[in-house]
């Protein structure tokens, strides 16, 4: 009945009312949909934005915010790989650097260089290969996928080829390769193979070279003199800068003008810096003598370095300035360096050859500042437009870069519960059992009562009731004890024996039960129908409302129990999916702690959304009476 008459509700008064009562229901409504608006923002976030609080994550408004995710993806959460491979002094990826305007040419002459040079694998890097809190990148997806394919889902072979244990195919992660690090080094594998195919196969944007100048920022300079500002670093040098980004690391070592530089330079290269990057001058017979001499014979530096190649100390040659340098031959090579003049040495890489081609592509360096819209002095001095490509891509791909980011989460959220162990089968399993369960035991008990009215009826239902005083927690010790006595842990059975009958729903049923007109049943009795079939054709047919509620409170109690599987089903393999999303939780980031709990709770909100209609009516279960 309406709490206004028909008069009252057409006078000021009530419209007033009436105006007020909507108010108050659509900011309920707002207060109940907002929450769940931030957190289905929220789970397509990644690290760099997850403090944010907005509705519309802003990397799909924004070109700038869409940048720097790309660049947290392509140089895996790491702030200084991105800054060696930039020249810049960022300190997240929230601030980082974005070019303001792009310089076609700039990126023209870069793409050209890159197919040109044909540069050597150890000079670069595939970016977006490591895991991330539980997140993997596309690239590490497909890494992942070519690995499947060359070891035939053979995931033990892999872990041998890796000298590392790998359980799960989603558990490997190949951080970037640290090639200029001497410490560094690979043996050529499938697994090694499958990627470079696929840095071979990916756009140049993806990619990163080597920065030998980075390394020795690293290394030399910011340990020594600090970040802050250059004033230690200009006291202890002859030429002056006024910001780290004008420093430019000398091909050769520097001369004698510039001593304390001299020396940081030839540490770097004899100690620091790996030997693949360095050459020398000097003649080949040196290096043979070199070797000649350390070594008695040329078979003990056949067995040093693992091959069978040499019969005579003349076949040696020296690496080519482009050659990755074994493990083996590394350390003969560094100490020979360490022996010659320091004006001998010089180093290679991705940088050097950059200012080469440019030599070779321009008449005058005032030409190339031109063109280029730079105002270099030298030719070693034109940086590598890096961040001008990755900003040239991000606007080529922005659709497919959103799409990505966006899904991302929840991608790997699907593949870590499909792919990872067996929680959505235990759950899915789970749930069935209870629900048949639940669906045939609770509704015969609670018919029995209501039919037959036994002795002491009231009596079974106050010990129905009764159960409900209690939480579910203090009988979880009671029931894992019998159930380990009775061998039944880590099984199905120790899942749905707690859930499959439930006091209070009995008591529901057999309330609706006795509210259905006792005539069906005497009807039914005389034209001979069997007890089974009045409680299959006519209590089943006419309680499919609160029928529709135990089936609600039954699955709700099984997809999402907790406490109860993880005590009696400990093994990983019986793990259903709310012990596999508390155990994601503890290792994964806020982002995907978001997408996770969206995905487990879409069954729960299918279900109530299809069956809505049916669930209402079983709720107003008076009304039906």
């Amino acid at each position: 009945m309406s709490v206004l008459t028909q008069v009252e509700c057409k006078s000021w008064k009530g419209i007033v009312f009436q105006s007020l009562v909507i108010i108050v229901l659509l900011v309920g409504g707002v207060t109940m949909v907002y929450p769940f608006v931030l957190m289905s923002s929220g789970a397509m976030r990644s690290e760099m934005d997850s403090a944010d609080l907005d509705a519309i994550p802003k990397f799909l408004v924004d070109e700038t915010t869409l940048a720097r995710k790309f660049l947290e993806t392509k140089y895996n959460h790491n702030v200084s790989i991105m800054n060696r491979s930039h020249g810049g002094m960022d300190f997240s990826f929230a601030q980082a650097t974005v070019p303001s305007a792009l310089v076609i040419r700039r990126i023209s002459d870069l793409q050209a260089f890159i197919e040109q040079a044909d540069l050597p694998a150890h000079w670069s890097y595939l970016g977006g290969t490591d895991s991330y809190k539980m997140i993997l990148p596309p690239n590490l997806e497909r890494l992942i996928d070519r690995l499947r394919d060359r070891y035939g889902g053979d995931i033990r072979t892999l872990s041998r080829d890796r000298g590392l244990t790998v359980e799960q195919w989603r558990d490997i992660a190949f951080p970037l390769p640290q090639w200029p690090d001497p410490r560094f080094s690979y043996q050529p594998s499938r697994y090694w193979d499958a990627y470079f195919e696929l840095a071979e196969q990916r756009p140049f944007a993806e990619k990163g070279l080597v920065s030998i100048r980075g390394w020795f920022m690293e290394n030399m300079v910011f340990p020594r003199y600090g970040r802050a500002s250059t004033e230690t670093y200009n006291a202890a040098h002859t030429f002056k800068i006024s910001n780290y980004q004008e420093f430019h690391l000398p091909r050769r070592a520097p001369g004698t003008n510039e001593p304390t530089l001299r020396s940081e330079w030839l540490k770097f290269v004899t100690e620091i810096l790996n030997s693949a990057f360095v050459r020398t001058d000097v003649n080949l017979s040196a290096y043979q003598e070199h070797l000649a001499r350390k070594y008695s014979s040329i078979e003990v530096l056949n067995q040093r370095w693992k091959t069978h190649a040499y019969t005579n100390f003349k076949q040696i040659r020296m690496p080519d300035d482009r050659d990755w340098i074994p493990t083996a031959h590394r350390q003969d090579f560094q100490e020979f360096l360490g022996t010659v003049a320091p004006e001998s040495l010089y180093l290679v890489g991705p940088k050097f050859a950059w200012a080469d081609w440019l030599a070779e592509n321009y008449s005058t360096i005032s030409e190339l500042n031109a063109a280029h819209k730079t105002s270099a002095t030298a030719w070693s001095h034109v940086p590598l437009p890096i961040a001008e490509s990755e900003l040239a891509h991000v606007r080529a791909n922005t659709r497919i870069l959103r799409w990505e980011f966006a899904t991302r989460n929840f991608r790997n959220i699907f593949g870590e519960i499909l792919l990872q162990g067996r929680p959505l089968i235990n759950t899915l399993i789970y749930v069935a059992l209870a629900l048949v369960l639940s669906l045939t035991l609770q509704p015969l008990a609670a018919y029995a009562l209501s039919r037959f009215e036994p002795p002491g009826t009231w009596r079974f239902i106050l010990i129905f009731m009764a159960t409900m005083a209690f939480p579910p927690m203090v009988g979880m010790i009671p029931q894992f004890l019998m159930l380990r006595e009775a061998m039944l842990l880590n099984s199905f059975v120790a899942l749905v024996l707690p859930i499959m009958v439930n006091g209070f729903l009995i008591f529901l049923l057999k309330g609706f039960f006795d509210s259905l007109p006792g005539h069906l049943y005497e009807a039914a009795l005389i034209d001979g129908a069997s007890e089974f079939r009045m409680f299959w054709e006519i209590t089943m047919s006419l309680s499919k409302p609160i029928l529709a509620v135990v089936a609600l409170q039954t699955f709700n109690s099984a997809w999402l129990s907790f406490m109860y599987p993880l005590l009696v089903c400990p093994d990983p393999d019986m793990q259903v999916l709310a012990v596999w999303l508390y155990d994601f939780q503890q290792s994964a980031g806020t982002p995907a702690v978001f997408a996770s709990i969206l995905v487990t709770s879409i069954p729960t909100l299918l279900i109530f959304i299809f069956a809505q209609r049916t669930i209402m009516r079983g709720i107003a279960v008076p009304a039906e009476k």
